[in-house]
């Protein structure tokens, strides 16, 4: 079974120059990643460099690992005077000869090799050994002219199998039409996944010890298997160890030893347990294990976690007892937003809304008072206002519209400890997902530090996942609720099968202004799913690109809209309804007083609001800050002008401390409720109500935005109550979060 080429040799169907890498001291070829026939999983069999010198007075035994080489140096310790050798082997090896073939034309004289200081052996296994040593290679030296010789050495070898194998059911991919949107050649992950035990129902990152409850959990959860085949006795004088790259991340179930009587998993590496040493290996074993993520990829963690398997000899005196490798390299399943184009499923609301009006909300921090804006246009005292005297709808109103939308209210508590607005700004829905399980996941990043109590959390079922990141040392507020993400979209000729996550930033050219939410943006860039785009949304009172735009379903073209706030648009529509005579009209009208004076609101007429110069500058000033967004978002989003509708909106400046710096800077608010701040569920919106100018008896502003939308297959719902339940510059859109159901694509086709 020897054959030899010279210096390249046939290893797995390649031809390798094994003179080349002994000399350079690199890995062979063979040590890349193995391939099962029915996926491709990154799993690698990896052994030392070493090289095992041959000489004839001193009998070698040696291991030999299926999937491995060891190297035979002929020529370091042969007899002196010796020219030439000859090498035979059992049938349980295969062996290639690195040297020059000695050239005879006698028959008699078999395969015969010149002995020379490159003469090397390479050996690999091709079945276990029966026995300990049961498979030899024979290697006869001659002398110059010799044909026969008694200068032999024989070498003992015991084949060995060891492999760490993930398991294959999961990867059965089926290929669908998102598939076939990707390049040919375009990478993606084809290896084994594991989701993160971020279940509300635990603490995130999960702490315990005690394996009690997750044994019927268990079986749910990635499986690798080590196998081991090698004869009887084989453990006594070798043992394996599993070892982790990330051991913190991570927690791997097994079964100590074992029995008949019953089987039950315990933790045998994670967190304070960087390796195992498995015990009661028996020499035809098959040892299953389960793996599971602790933490999602962060800006500390890329999320590849490589677990290896290592065959040690514990034999006395030996100096270098590692044998071989194996390795299996886990992505763990990242966390992404949904687009507000998925079909909702369920509308969370806090249990406070069902009976009494919403409590004041402060922004920024829970200790410091509310914000105070300096309007530029006819500012005004805010008056008293009295609570109890004021009758709420809001509730009605919201169940109204989701039962019409078909989505299902949940009720949760009220958490006395964190500002009313939570739900909205602190918690954003997202999912996460393997090729055999998702589930939604709440991404929470409380504003208030050392919260011991979630009643979100608690009340949420248990199959329902639940991160929270806990606010640093620093100032700054990750709010996730100012997140958005648009539908899956393709730009430069990449393709975003899961949308691009937008994000409010200070990033304008040619100003230095500080970066926001660095914390919440490291978190999404580490999940590579999501690629994150950042707008400038500084002008903004506080910086929510909800503010001025969002996405709605359409039937034709992408399959959306992007939706963009415009004061130009309105002011076009203002001067519309004034040339056909209808000037006097108010703005804000049917308002209570109350509540107008209570939101720093007056009633104008379309002729005060187009004679106001200083509202024209502060509206073009809006008008720039979104333009420039504008082309932003067309070229990293792929979009033309067809798929952008402008929606009329006005915008006032004011002033207001800046928490950070101290100081006084201008920002913008909203002239009238925001329409962009509407509840998408389905082809329903629920649009807050404008309080336009009353034309025939319909608001303007609203048969306008119908014009635009309706024609899309979407139906508007102007909520009247959104303006009952504006505090300051806030809308209600904040006082709930909506799930959806996740994109068909699977994420593991786009990411490498």
């Amino acid at each position: 079974m020897a054959s030899g080429n010279g210096d390249l040799i046939s290893l797995h169907g390649k031809l390798v120059n094994w003179k080349e890498i002994l000399k350079n001291g690199q890995k062979p070829e063979h040590e890349s990643v193995t391939t099962p026939r029915s996926s491709t999983i990154p799993t690698s069999s990896t052994s030392p460099k070493k090289v095992f010198p041959v000489s004839v007075g001193q009998p070698l035994k040696i291991v030999c690992p299926i999937g491995s080489l060891v190297f035979l140096d002929l020529w370091r310790l042969a007899p002196k005077g010796y020219r030439a050798f000859e090498a035979q082997n059992s049938d349980g090896l295969t062996i290639n000869v690195s040297s020059t073939k000695l050239d005879s034309k006698s028959r008699s004289i078999p395969s015969r090799w010149y002995l020379k200081s490159s003469s090397h052996m390479a050996l690999s296994a091709v079945a276990p050994s029966t026995n300990m040593f049961s498979d030899w290679v024979k290697i006869t030296y001659f002398k110059r002219k010799e044909q026969y010789s008694n200068c032999v050495t024989l070498v003992k070898i015991t084949c060995v199998s060891v492999s760490l194998i993930a398991d294959t059911y999961l990867y059965k991919r089926q290929y669908s039409k998102d598939s076939e949107k990707h390049k040919q050649g375009e990478p993606s992950w084809q290896g084994p996944v594991m989701l993160v035990n971020c279940s509300c129902r635990n603490e995130y990152p999960p702490v315990e010890e005690d394996c009690d409850e997750c044994q019927g959990d268990v079986h749910h959860m990635p499986k690798m298997t080590l196998k081991t085949q090698c004869p009887f006795g084989f453990f006594d004088n070798h043992e394996i160890i599993i070892s982790c790259s990330h051991p913190s991340r991570v927690k791997l179930y097994g079964i100590e030893r074992p029995s008949m009587r019953g089987t039950r998993f315990s933790i045998i590496m994670g967190p304070n347990r960087p390796h195992y040493r498995f015990k009661y290996l028996r020499n035809q074993e098959c040892r299953a294990l389960y793996v599971e993520a602790l933490s999602f990829p962060d800006a500390d963690f890329p999320g590849l976690v490589t677990f290896t398997v290592s065959l040690l000899s514990n034999a006395e005196n030996n100096s270098d007892p590692l044998i071989c490798k194996q390795r299996v390299v886990y992505r763990v399943a990242p966390w992404f937003m949904i687009p507000n184009t998925q079909r909702p499923v369920e509308i969370y609301i806090p249990c406070n809304m069902k009976s009494q009006p919403l409590p004041p909300w402060k922004f920024y921090r829970e200790n410091e008072r509310s914000k105070q804006v300096r309007w530029l246009i006819n500012p005004m005292q805010p008056k008293p206002r009295i609570r109890w005297n004021l009758i709420s709808n809001f509730m009605n109103t919201i169940l109204d519209f989701s039962k019409k939308a078909k989505c299902k209210p949940i009720f949760f508590p009220r958490d006395k400890h964190r500002l009313a607005t939570w739900i909205g700004n602190e918690v954003v829905f997202g999912y996460t997902q393997s090729p055999f399980r998702g589930f939604p996941v709440f991404l929470d990043f409380p504003w208030k530090r050392r919260l011991t109590n979630f009643v979100l959390k608690n009340s949420l079922p248990s199959f329902t996942g639940y991160i929270i990141h806990e606010r640093g040392d620093d100032n700054e507020l990750d709010a996730t609720g100012f997140l958005v993400v648009s539908p899956p979209v393709t730009a430069h000729g990449i393709f975003y099968p899961l949308g691009r996550i937008l994000i409010g930033t200070g990033s304008l050219p040619r100003e230095n202004v500080p970066r926001v939410n660095q914390r919440l943006l490291r978190f999404i860039q580490a999940q590579k799913v999501q690629h994150p785009l950042e707008l400038f949304s500084e002008w903004l009172l506080e910086g929510n690109v909800k503010d001025f735009l969002t996405f709605v379903p359409a039937k034709d073209r992408k399959g959306f809209r992007l939706l963009l706030a415009s004061p130009s648009a309105c002011y076009e529509l203002f001067r519309r309804e004034q040339s056909l005579g209808h000037g006097n009209t108010s703005l804000l009208e049917g308002v209570d007083p109350t509540v107008l004076s209570y939101s720093e609101r007056h009633k104008m007429t379309i002729d005060e609001i187009l004679a106001n110069k200083s509202l024209w500058k502060q509206n073009d000033y809006v008008e720039t800050c979104i333009s420039w967004n504008r082309r932003v978002l067309k070229k990293e989003l792929g979009l033309s002008e067809r798929d952008i509708i402008d929606i009329p909106q006005l915008f006032h400046l004011g002033w207001i401390q800046d928490p950070s710096s101290r100081q006084e800077v201008l920002r913008a608010g909203h002239f009238f409720p925001n329409m962009l701040n509407m509840i998408v569920l389905g082809t329903y919106l629920g649009i807050p109500k404008p309080f336009g100018p009353i034309i025939n008896g319909v608001c303007c502003v609203e048969k306008r935005v119908q014009n635009l939308l309706e024609p899309l297959g979407l139906r508007c719902h102007f909520l009247g109550e959104f303006f009952g339940h504006q505090e300051e510059w806030r809308d209600a859109y904040y006082w709930f979060n909506i799930l959806r159901e996740p994109l068909p694509f699977k994420w593991w086709n786009c990411v490498v």
